[in-house]
């Protein structure tokens, strides 16, 4: 059953589109994750699904309703964590909890307290004096208090602490275990595909497939980490070797032949350490965003 359907949506603020018609759903049980870079039009979409803008054309459905149509009692049972969540400066954090408790008519007051010590929130201070990695901690309580049924968080973990970051996630696929509808954006990708179970991939205000991780890791590609003294630049232009980067003592790039080849041409090096990976999220998309460029460009390919 659909939770969330999004059917030739667009959204125009110019002549170019911030969102291009755009039709998917998010089904019930789902971690649904938003992928893409900065202006891919990850937010456009979360915040049609919120009702903070409207559709140009097509229709946002949210839990059976039209998403500007929901009564109070359907938008209490959403979860909601905005990109940059902004509050009364001069109120302490727990008033800003307990205001918002109020709000949503929240009334077992423990469990947002143990929420609060989860997330190490600092309940006695000032908005002023917190933080975006700590007025997101805010945002998160006031988002995962009163148990509800969708969860919606923008940018999750952009800002958060690596500690918080691996709290949020942890909760998140615990509330997704006992049936909760999770969407969540991101420009972290291989975090995604950690906790994702379907993904949306963005780019330039166009969706360009939704596709399950594990279909999305399949792919031709492998990612190569090399450990020599000897230089190997030779072999950068024997197999068209690009996107090379240096780290930890390691050369490391992404090959797309045939990986005999290159072990091969490896034994004529003196290595102290070969790996070879299938690549990560990030990697994957970077080659689909590829091959989407030369399906545009009529075809060309740069290899």
């Amino acid at each position: 059953m659909a939770v969330i359907t999004l059917d030739k949506v667009s959204k125009y603020y110019t002549k170019r589109p911030a969102l291009g018609e755009t039709t998917f759903a998010v089904n019930k049980g789902d971690f649904f994750g938003i992928a893409g870079p900065k202006k891919s039009g990850k937010s456009t979409i979360i915040n049609l699904i919120m009702d903070f803008i409207r559709p140009t054309n097509g229709t946002v459905t949210v839990m059976g309703q039209k998403s500007y149509s929901q009564d109070p009692s359907r938008k209490r049972r959403i979860g909601f964590m905005p990109a940059n969540p902004t509050y009364c400066e001069t109120m302490k954090a727990i008033d800003v909890i307990r205001t918002a408790e109020k709000l949503k008519g929240v009334k077992d007051h423990e469990a947002v307290m143990s929420l609060c010590k989860h997330f190490s929130v600092d309940k006695n201070k000032r908005i002023s004096s917190l933080p975006m990695s700590c007025r997101k901690k805010v945002a998160i309580v006031i988002a995962l208090m009163g148990n509800p049924d969708l969860v919606i968080m923008d940018n999750a973990f952009a800002s958060l602490e690596s500690d918080t970051k691996n709290k949020l996630a942890h909760y998140l696929l615990d509330l997704n275990k006992e049936g909760v509808t999770i969407v969540i954006s991101d420009r972290n990708i291989d975090l995604l595909q950690q906790i994702c179970s379907r993904i949306a991939i963005m780019r330039k205000g166009s969706l360009l497939e939704i596709s399950e991780k594990k279909v999305l890791m399949k792919s031709d590609t492998r990612r190569v980490s090399v450990k020599t003294n000897d230089d190997i630049s030779a072999l950068y232009t024997l197999f068209n070797i690009t996107e090379i980067t240096e780290e930890n003592g390691y050369i490391s790039f992404l090959y797309k032949k045939d990986i005999n080849d290159l072990v091969e041409a490896l034994t004529h090096y003196d290595l102290d350490d070969l790996q070879i990976t299938l690549p990560s999220l990030g990697d994957a998309l970077v080659r689909y965003y590829e091959k989407k460029l030369e399906q545009e460009n009529g075809g060309a390919s740069n290899e």
